[in-house]
């Protein structure tokens, strides 16, 4: 009797912890839906209402669609979701992944190839000034939390 009413209590606190990681996710995609939408909407104008190619604004349409993504999935963590803790997971590592290889293409065929030390200065500004630490924290956030075994168990129980 003593150790189901000891699983009960560490399985409800993970099941809060789990809640919290999920409702984080959410304001954080939710920021960012705000953000590159705002940026979309900003290269469109700059662009002259019009951008034919499509250069000005390529960069910030997948990026609202994935943090949309991102976001429908961080609420349906929250409801234990049998496929989410699994999504997120993948979302988040695509999310790492994505970030490393922008960086590295950069740093070899970009603008970073011709001045390495002004880009690393770039890179560290926009990560530590910028922002942009915050798309390594959550994601990263995510894989570390939902990896545990033990949070599969109660994904797999719901």
């Amino acid at each position: 009797m003593s150790a189901v009413s000891d699983a009960a209590p560490g399985a409800e606190a993970l099941r809060a912890e789990i809640r919290l990681l999920a409702l984080l996710l959410a304001i954080f995609a939710a920021i960012k839906i705000a953000a590159c939408s705002l940026a979309y909407a900003s290269a469109v104008v700059a662009a002259g209402g019009v951008d034919v190619m499509g250069g000005h604004t390529y960069y910030w349409l997948p990026q609202v669609l994935y943090y949309t993504l991102f976001l429908a999935v961080a609420r349906r963590l929250r409801r234990f979701e049998a496929r989410s803790r699994t999504t997120m997971l993948a979302l988040s590592i695509l999310s790492i992944v994505a970030t490393v290889l922008y960086t590295v293409a950069d740093f070899t065929i970009g603008h970073g190839r011709q001045d390495p030390a002004m880009a690393i200065a770039i890179k560290l500004r926009l990560l530590l000034s910028g922002g942009d630490v915050w798309d390594l924290v959550f994601p990263l956030l995510a894989i570390f939390r939902l990896w545990k075994p033990e949070v599969r168990s109660v994904f797999e129980n719901e």
